[in-house]
């Protein structure tokens, strides 16, 4: 049986939501989707297919049963209430105020069912100043941190050109689903659930929306794709996208030129390939790029000297092929890849490889799209059916849930041991949250690193978890020289990236190359429920700690692997960041203007995408777990995780053969649609973010703008306007231009019109929803006095979750952690320190 088999989730979102019950659908969940009797407007969402529909929906609507009920019909109303109170989990991203008009709230629903789950999904959250604001992704984006940064010269910020905010929330409300019914497995209790996309995507923001916060203001949100400058971390995250693109034979590719000790060693297996096949010179194959950071410093060499590599390494790429370069990235350790589009991904032999691909239905009905989005084993998905008709199971449903009331599966009894008698617990951080949360009491040693792997791990920990986090003196985390900063100053314990990423742990220093500490490993592992690794696949199998090994000494563990491509597969050894996962998923390609090149999305963006994927399939293996006893190995890779997320695209090229490219701001479901300039502020260039959803909102567009001559019945519909948009969107720029951002974006929403400043990190300092929900948490830090990360992104009503402190120092724990949960004494802690085996 799938992990999540024998549970009952009632649906009854919008697009919003749809991700999260596919999500859990996918996983063996008996998902039914309630629709009114037009069809829900997913049915409507683009991308659209000619004589086909939504694509949007084929996709995300797939896997579950279709009901149809009218909840503004005492009947219709009457059929809903019944099987919500049938159900395990409830999804809904109705206004509250008619969910409590239909008796679908939380408070009415959970008093009649208290074991209920009711998972809330919305753009801002239920309650604050900007509860009732009109949203669409452009906007979400926009109020939410990642757009401001996607900038291309002297242009707006530009969003990717798909759809993809509330994928993000609809897979954390997926999680939510799983934590809520993990605590009612210990309580007996359901609960209530919130999650907020603007909360959700501050994580694709890869720390940036913090830097003021942090009091580093010398972090830029963008750069002009004709900057140079030259990024020390060597991440590539402040790297201007533009330099991270390269000419080939035929096509593009995607590379980091990076420097320092965490990718300059990538930098000189390229200079080394291409030096071998004559392509560089003796003097730029000595340059070692790990050291330029110093050897800058010291004033040996400088930035003209980097340039000349780099055009020396362009000449050289420009002669080969995205396959060539693509082989080089396995066989030579390169971090490159190539800008795929759709029809790349379709032909993926490394997704063909992994068995990605599932069809479902036949006929007009056969629909091919990503299917597993981890590796779990053969049983762990199910893919049944397309996406129903309306109201297709309509009569079934009604049949099989009144014949079988029960809904009320246990995940299995509370954690095994309680605090008093787990060392686990005892060494866990003390504070929020104030009951344990929903995972007190599982045990998770965290080998992971930078940003991907390590955010699975804040999540555990959020929630109650005791999360133990291996790294290295001896080579120092990348996060850790990842800017901004605390205080806006370097330094190891001062990235805001790193404490982001790990508050709520604890840290432990292993010097990993070493026998003693590979030992110390495999000790913690047999006491842990969860290992989470992002090591490059077979280094864990190299060193003696493979998922076979662990797991052969702890037969109910489960071990998470995540990596670039997999741990399979012809392309399993890519290399590289979330940079290269979203050029091979294929985002680069589709972030950007129609008239200019790929400009890619900004900072690693799979690593955003892939802890919220891992997240959902570790938390239904541990469902899964509590009943059986049984552990499992996941595999998460980030391609698969990001094309996951292009499942409508996918889909509708499946259809139409087309491929689609970059539209700018355009959409193809709304007009005008765009992000338009405002008033400068303290110098810097302001925008807002406008989304006109239909022809009701296009008429108090037109009324606040004072435009009679936009009052044209020409304009009146959605085709019409899509094909004067050029017009409009000078009309539009001319007001917008005369008022600041914020005042733009008051008076847009106060005419009923979707639309939000495109947020610097200022504006998310200061933003009054963010701080209604307290989503920027301060904490006391051993060194720096005082720390601000992001909060976790849900607000559960009975189980609250929270951050217990500040990322742990380097090593801070080690001796309490080997003393304590592994009984060595403080003899053998010293002589493991003299060693050097703790660094």
């Amino acid at each position: 049986m799938a992990p999540l088999a024998g549970y009952r989730v009632l649906d009854l979102t919008d697009e919003r939501g749809l991700a999260a019950g596919r999500l859990l659908a996918d996983l063996g969940a008996d998902v039914v989707l309630v629709e009114p009797p037009g069809g829900s407007p997913a049915r409507r969402f683009p991308p659209l297919v000619d004589g086909a529909g939504s694509a949007y929906w084929e996709a995300f609507a797939a896997g579950r049963r279709g009901v149809v009920a009218d909840p503004d019909t005492p009947q219709g109303r009457d059929l809903v209430r019944e099987l919500a109170l049938r159900s395990d989990v409830l999804l809904t991203t109705s206004p509250p105020a008619e969910l409590r008009r239909r008796g679908l709230d939380a408070e009415t629903l959970l008093a009649a069912r208290p074991g209920l789950v009711h998972v809330h999904l919305s753009a801002f959250g239920a309650d604050g100043p900007k509860a009732g604001y009109r949203d669409s992704d452009l906007v979400v984006w926009a109020a939410s941190g990642p757009l401001d940064p996607h900038r291309d010269e002297d242009r707006p910020p530009v969003r990717i050109s798909s759809s993809q905010a509330f994928l993000h929330a609809g897979a954390d409300a997926a999680a939510a689903a799983l934590l809520a019914l993990r605590h009612r497995a210990g309580t007996g209790r359901g609960q209530a659930v919130e999650v907020s996309a603007q909360t959700s995507l501050g994580l694709a923001t890869i720390g940036v929306c913090l830097s003021h916060a942090a009091g580093d203001d010398s972090v830029s949100m963008w750069q002009s794709s004709s900057t140079r400058r030259l990024d020390l971390s060597g991440s590539g995250s402040a790297t201007s996208p533009r330099r991270k693109k390269w000419a080939c034979r035929d096509g593009m590719v995607e590379m980091h030129l990076g420097m320092g000790p965490a990718t300059g060693r990538f930098a000189n297996a390229l200079v080394g390939w291409l030096h071998s096949s004559g392509v560089l010179d003796d003097e730029a194959a000595a340059l070692d790029w790990r050291e330029i950071p110093r050897l800058m410093s010291d004033g040996v060499i400088d930035d003209d000297d980097v340039e000349k590599v780099r055009a020396a390494v362009a000449a050289g790429l420009a002669t080969r092929t995205k396959a060539e370069i693509a082989a080089a990235a396995v066989t030579h350790r390169v971090l490159a890849a190539g800008i795929h589009d759709l029809t790349d991904i379709a032909a993926s032999p490394q997704l063909q490889a992994r068995g990605f691909w599932v069809e479902l239905g036949s006929g007009e009905r056969r629909i091919r799209l990503p299917g597993p989005f981890a590796a779990l084993g053969e049983d762990a998905f199910t893919h049944l059916r397309p996406a129903p008709t309306c109201g297709e199971h309509t009569g079934a449903v009604r049949e099989e849930w009144r014949a079988d009331p029960a809904a009320n599966r246990s995940a299995g009894p509370a954690p095994r041991t309680t605090p008093r008698q787990d060392p686990w617990s005892a060494v866990a951080p003390a504070g929020a949250p104030a009951d344990g949360g929903p995972l007190a009491g599982l045990r998770v040693l965290d080998l992971s690193w930078v940003v991907a792997g390590p955010m699975i791990g804040r999540a555990l920990a959020d929630c109650g978890a005791t999360v133990v986090r291996v790294e290295s003196g001896g080579r120092i985390e990348t996060a850790r020289a990842m800017g901004p900063y605390y205080g806006g100053r370097e330094g190891v314990e001062r990235s805001v990236v790193y404490g982001n990423c790990n508050a709520g742990k604890l840290g432990i220093s292993l010097d990993l190359g070493t026998a003693e500490a590979r030992e110390i490993v495999r000790e913690l592992a047999a006491q842990a429920d969860v290992v989470i690794e992002s090591f490059s696949p077979g280094t864990l199998d190299r060193w003696g700690l493979g998922p076979d090994t662990l797991r052969a000494a702890n037969p109910a563990l489960v071990v998470l692997s995540t990596s670039i491509a997999g741990q399979t597969g012809p392309l399993s050894r890519t290399a590289g960041y979330g940079n290269i996962g979203a050029s091979l998923a294929g985002y680069v390609h589709l972030t950007g203007w129609p008239d200019l090149p790929p400009l890619g999305p900004f900072g690693p963006y799979t690593d955003f995408v892939a802890p919220r994927i891992s997240l959902v399939a570790l938390l239904a293996v541990l469902d899964e777990r509590a009943r059986t006893g049984r552990g499992r190995y996941i595999d998460v890779s980030q391609v698969e995780a990001g094309v996951w997320f292009l499942s409508a695209e996918l889909v509708a090229h499946d259809r139409t053969g087309e491929v689609p490219g970059r539209r700018g701001n355009r959409d193809p479901g709304m007009a005008p649609h765009g992000v338009y300039p405002c008033l400068p502020e303290d110098g810097e260039r302001r925008y807002v973010a406008v989304a006109v959803r239909d022809d009701a909102e296009w008429a108090s567009l037109v009324a606040l703008l004072d435009r009679p001559d936009l009052t044209d019945p020409g304009l009146r519909t959605l085709p019409a306007r899509l094909s004067r948009h050029d017009e409009l969107d000078v009309a539009l720029s001319a007001w917008t231009c005369a008022r600041t951002a914020a005042e733009a974006e008051r008076a847009l929403q106060e005419a009923g019109v979707a639309a939000h400043v495109s947020a610097s990190s200022r504006d998310l300092a200061h933003d009054p929803q963010l701080a209604h929900l307290g989503h920027h948490v301060r904490l006391p830090h051993p060194e720096l006095g005082e720390v601000v990360v992001e909060g976790p992104r849900w607000r559960f009503s009975s189980c609250p979750a929270g951050v217990r402190r500040a990322a742990p120092v380097l090593g801070q724990d080690t001796d309490t952690v080997l003393g304590t949960l592994l009984g060595y004494p403080p003899e053998r802690i010293a002589a493991l320190h003299d060693a050097g085996v703790l660094r």
